[in-house]
């Protein structure tokens, strides 16, 4: 809506600078008009901007998917909510822009089932769907933390990955900054270290998370970290830096999901 609008404005202005500047009082429109185009572009600059960093799913569509997932769904199958996430995102772009493609999905499972992580921590939860495609590839020893940042997303995330039938000791949700939540999952609930981390690039707070795990020392060689949605400006800059660094390697990818080992170098 204000991105319409917006754009609606500026175009405006622009027409009436073209008709004014034919006019006697081309150079006094000019000297409105002209900081009133700049203004709007500038306010429309901020908007994307702001967008870019903005997690996508508004409070409506969770409630959608919600409901889909709570009536089509087997409850306790984690496949089954699984699929209903598929079948929603059918008509729903937001939500597809969520999912894992086929291929992205291969690349996961293989990714998990190579690492044998007993202990995964997901950075940008959102609804749920990666936080339970990695817990159906967990031994039942192992434990997942989800972080997500947003109120009402880890309220969805958390009725999902119960509705799946996961259970309170299989997994810890915490909404919080990452940074903040991993130092409360080190502190309080004494975590030690973490074997996989997903990252879901949706704003620069997942990657100041990573910097706390590798701060806290809970990273050790062979941690492997997954990178989704690598096209987000925050997440290049990483894959620059870790393919410069000696604290990570660049395994390979798919697609804009990257496997990168800590603690070996390139």
């Amino acid at each position: 809506m204000l991105q319409a609008w917006l754009e609606t404005v500026i175009e405006g202005l622009l027409s009436y600078l073209t008709i004014s500047m034919d006019s006697s009082f081309s150079l006094l429109t000019a000297g409105i008009v002209v900081p009133l185009c700049a203004g709007a572009a500038w306010v429309f600059y901020i908007y994307r901007i702001q967008q870019q960093g903005k997690h996508t799913i508004d409070e409506k569509t969770q409630q959608a998917l919600r409901r889909y997932v709570l009536m089509e769904s087997t409850h306790g199958k984690p496949n089954s909510v699984l699929q209903t996430f598929k079948e929603y995102s059918e008509q729903n772009r937001i939500i597809k822009k969520m999912l894992f493609t086929p291929d992205q999905e291969n690349f996961l499972t293989d990714a998990v089932k190579q690492s044998s992580p007993l202990t995964v921590l997901v950075l940008g939860t959102q609804c749920g769907y990666s936080a339970i495609s990695i817990l159906t590839l967990l031994p039942q020893d192992g434990k997942l933390y989800a972080v997500e940042e947003e109120d009402n997303m880890a309220e969805t995330a958390e009725e999902m990955i119960l509705v799946s039938g996961f259970k309170n000791n299989q997994f810890q949700l915490l909404c919080q900054h990452p940074a903040d939540a991993i130092c409360v999952l080190h502190g309080k609930f004494d975590l030690k270290k973490v074997d996989l981390v997903l990252i879901d690039f949706q704003s620069d707070s997942n990657l100041k998370g990573l910097k706390t795990l590798t701060e806290l020392g809970l990273l050790y060689p062979g941690s492997v970290i997954l990178l989704n949605n690598t096209s987000h400006p925050h997440a290049k800059d990483f894959i620059e830096q870790a393919e410069n660094s000696e604290q990570y390697s660049v395994v390979n990818d798919c697609q804009s999901l990257i496997k990168v080992v800590y603690g070996q170098s390139s």
